[in-house]
């Protein structure tokens, strides 16, 4: 099994190979599996949740960045929308006239319809804070059926989807937020074992 940090979800990957095939052939999804991927959960949490990451202003307000982000000066990043943020109540950097800063744990709510985190408690930085890894079980997958799974989320074009890798036999899924529901609903329709659900926000 692998070991993933919560700051490390993997960036998302532009492929073209279309299908979906299983490590010996081709295979028909779960009985009683969503006939398509777009019947996918969409999970919100109104519980609290951790998130740890990059805050960043764009000109329509702040984000989240809970993906990957580009080290540049800004950075540039996608994530949710964050509201409730206060750039006076946290040192931060500015350049071009864009504030940011990396490395802040937040813990607030997610409203998935709307792709927005509301920030319900004080950041703090990321340093003061000690998560479990996140645990990936090794797969069977070959590396064209990664590919294949891999478009077909990709292709979701999902806002709450941060990305997709191939790992050790099987095909990681960042997302900002899973219950749960998002999982079993994928095992259902690829079977066990082949996509693994990784959250980047994670409950309290």
């Amino acid at each position: 099994m692998r070991s993933l940090a919560v700051g490390g979800i993997a960036a998302a990957i532009a492929l073209l190979v279309a299908g979906c095939a299983s490590p010996g052939g081709a295979a028909p999804s779960a009985p009683g599996a969503p006939t398509t991927l777009t019947d996918l959960p969409t999970p919100s949490t109104d519980a609290p949740a951790l998130g740890i990451a990059t805050v960043l202003e764009d000109g329509d307000g702040d984000v989240l960045c809970l993906g990957a982000v580009a080290e540049s000066a800004p950075p540039q990043c996608d994530g949710p929308e964050l509201l409730g943020w206060d750039w006076e109540a946290f040192e931060h950097q500015e350049t071009g006239g864009v504030r940011w800063v990396q490395g802040v744990a937040i813990e607030g709510t997610y409203d998935a319809g709307a792709h927005a985190f509301t920030q319900t408690g004080e950041p703090m930085s990321a340093a003061a804070i000690t998560l479990p890894a996140v645990e990936v079980p090794a797969g069977e997958l070959d590396e064209a059926r990664i590919a294949a799974v891999q478009a077909e989320l990709m292709a979701l074009e999902r806002e709450d989807v941060l990305g997709a890798s191939g790992q050790e036999g099987i095909v990681v899924l960042d997302v900002v937020y899973d219950d749960g529901s998002m999982q079993a609903a994928l095992d259902e329709h690829y079977g066990e074992g082949v996509v693994f659900v990784v959250s980047a926000l994670r409950a309290q």
